[in-house]
Order: structure tokens, then C-alpha cells, then sequence
């Protein structure tokens, strides 16, 4: 049988997001199906060239919710 993955799948599988069985489950169907293949091949380019950010709040906003927890 086959099955349609979906974007949200090939992306939690190129993040390593899914569980074993699902990524075994990708990993075979891609091995069968070229398109599969090139839509995450495309998926694992654009994740290269995207800036990785890091975010943290301001100071003053940690400290404004530890003095509200008081």
C-alpha cells in the first residue's frame, strides 16, 4: 500500500522529531519513491541555508515574572 507523507511528516523526520517506526517508514518509502526523495532533499537544502537564530528573553522580562511568582 502505498501512503502520501505529508510535509509535516518530512520535516519532523528531517528534524528527527518522529518516532522510530515512522522513520523507518520514511526511510523505505523514500527509497521507492523519487519524488519523496527529492521534495526532502529540497527540504534538507533549505534547512541549510536558513540563519540559525537563538532567542532569549530580556533580562527584565525574567525578572519581572520571578517577582510576580513571589
Amino acid at each position: 500500500m502505498k501512503h502520501n507523507y505529508t510535509d509535516v511528516q518530512l520535516i519532523s523526520f528531517l528534524y528527527n522529531e518522529c518516532d522510530l517506526f515512522e522513520k523507518l517508514e520514511i526511510e523505505f518509502a523514500m527509497e521507492d519513491d523519487s519524488t519523496l526523495m527529492e521534495t526532502y532533499a529540497e527540504m534538507k537544502q533549505g534547512l541549510k541555508v536558513l540563519p540559525s537564530v537563538l532567542f532569549s528573553p530580556k533580562k527584565s522580562s525574567i525578572d519581572a515574572i520571578l517577582a510576580y511568582s513571589k
